[in-house]
């Protein structure tokens, strides 16, 4: 019965975010959000966030799922240190990570993102995360331009610190996908090129571009590995996501040289080690078909 009163109350009046930071390294903070499907009862907030703190400003790497999840993102920080907030960056096209951006633009920020994410979300354009939460939570949020785009690899001072962005121009977790690495304190951004504590969604990517870019990431001098979603900041995601996109890739070639079809593949393959990973039910068949369309004609380079 509490539950239901709480569902509704959250309904009628919104989820109300109540962010807490998590400082993971000198100058990096994070708002952790649930390893589940955006909701109305959670506001959207199933991303991670991050904050990098200069020694006179702020940039923030994904805005979050709302107007109002960013605002209360920036009421928790300006406790820890009132500064201006001068980049946001969006790391890639999915919109539980940067629909918060207009709330940093009404504050100066300028948004550094993907072709790929304007090209899926022209201004004005809708997002799903929209129909998904309550219109309170979605209030005031719009998709606004982007002000520059990350084309390719590169390095940028800010303030005090250095920010190395690692560009993939080939099918990772979406068509393109950005990282921002610290070297300073070798923190690593990655944005959903990594996750932990639950599946990854293939359906903008690829299971290839998954596992090279896995390789990149583990070339790099890395202390401290930010991720999308799930809470480790160690190489808890990387071992979790080579796991999981080496089975999809080993059982998908494996049942198209047995001429087993697209159908029985997901319905029958056998991914049991992974069944204490968070959103399984939501998003793996999906993956498994996937998955198997993309190793149906691949040739091995």
């Amino acid at each position: 019965m509490k539950k239901i009163v709480l569902l509704i109350f959250m309904v009628v009046f919104g989820y109300g975010y109540d962010l807490k930071p998590i400082q993971i390294s000198k100058n990096v903070y994070q708002f952790i959000g649930k390893t589940e499907a955006p909701s109305k009862s959670n506001g959207g907030n199933m991303v991670n966030t991050y904050w990098i703190k200069t020694d006179k400003s702020y940039v923030v790497v994904d805005s979050g799922p709302s107007y109002n999840y960013a605002k209360d993102a920036h009421k928790a920080m300006k406790k820890i240190a009132n500064l201006p907030i001068k980049y946001v960056v969006n790391t890639h096209m999915h919109d539980d990570h940067w629909l918060g951006n207009n709330y940093f633009k009404e504050l100066g920020a300028t948004i550094y993102a993907t072709h790929a994410q304007a090209k899926k979300f022209p201004v004005g354009s809708d997002a799903h995360m929209l129909s998904v939460i309550t219109k309170e939570d979605a209030e005031n949020t719009k998709i606004i331009a982007i002000d520059k785009f990350i084309e390719k690899d590169f390095s940028m001072k800010v303030d005090n610190l250095t920010l190395d962005f690692i560009h993939f121009d080939y099918a990772v977790h979406t068509p393109e996908d950005v990282m921002v690495y610290l070297p300073e304190e070798k923190t690593l951004i990655a944005g959903d090129i990594l996750f932990s504590q639950r599946i990854t969604s293939i359906r903008d990517g690829s299971v290839e571009g998954g596992l090279k870019s896995l390789d990149t990431v583990e070339k790099m001098d890395v202390k401290t590995y930010a991720t999308g979603h799930g809470k480790f900041t160690d190489k808890t995601a990387i071992h979790q996501m080579r796991a999981y996109f080496l089975a999809l890739k080993t059982s998908a070639r494996k049942a198209i040289d047995e001429g087993v079809d697209i159908n029985t593949y997901v319905k029958t393959a056998d991914f049991s080690a992974f069944k204490d990973m968070a959103m399984m039910e939501v998003l793996h068949k999906s993956n498994l078909g996937f998955a198997y369309s993309e190793y149906e004609f691949f040739e091995e380079k």
